[in-house]
């Protein structure tokens, strides 16, 4: 597969979820970090959901199918592990889809923001402690293995102003 940026998305074999507390979503991170420090990808957003997750990975050319082979394969061989389990976890191979536009990648930020409210977890993308996007706006020191800043420069050199648009952006005022 060609270098380039990346929306990836892997979902559970039916409506199983696959992400039920912070030590399966933490064990998912430090694969996800330990893959794109290994691979050299640079991952700019993500957000994991009870079911399924999205990473928005810039990955240097065939390097994507081995590391999510590496990242899904692993997290199912530790989650049936622990939960005493075997067989598949996921359902079919991780979708992915270049983003070849700003506007797709807007269009994405929104989404992977928005993802969990829509899905009725939380009020507000803020609120929700499993994605990139309290990172990306300063509500925390964010995930180690995310790097926001290409995201955050679609909004400006300020900081503070980058924040409130893509607050705003997000609709979250």
């Amino acid at each position: 597969m060609a270098a380039g940026v990346y929306h990836v998305t892997t979902r559970s074999a039916g409506p199983v979820p696959v992400f039920t507390d912070g030590d399966e979503r933490t064990r998912f991170c430090n694969l996800v970090a330990q893959t794109t420090k290994r691979l050299g990808w640079n991952c700019w957003a993500f957000c994991i959901m009870p079911t399924h997750f999205h990473l928005l990975l810039d990955v240097p050319e065939n390097t994507l199918q081995p590391g999510m082979q590496r990242i899904n394969w692993g997290y199912a061989r530790w989650f049936n592990a622990r939960r005493g389990r075997s067989g598949h976890l996921f359902g079919e191979r991780y979708y992915c889809v270049r983003v070849e536009t700003d506007v797709h990648m807007l269009i994405l930020l929104r989404y992977l923001a928005r993802n969990p409210v829509a899905a009725g977890l939380c009020e507000r993308p803020s609120d929700w402690l499993w994605s990139s996007y309290r990172g990306a706006i300063g509500l925390d020191a964010g995930f180690p293995f995310v790097d926001a800043a290409p995201l955050r420069a679609y909004f400006g050199p300020d900081a503070e102003q980058a924040t409130a648009l893509i607050r705003q952006f997000v609709g979250e005022n």
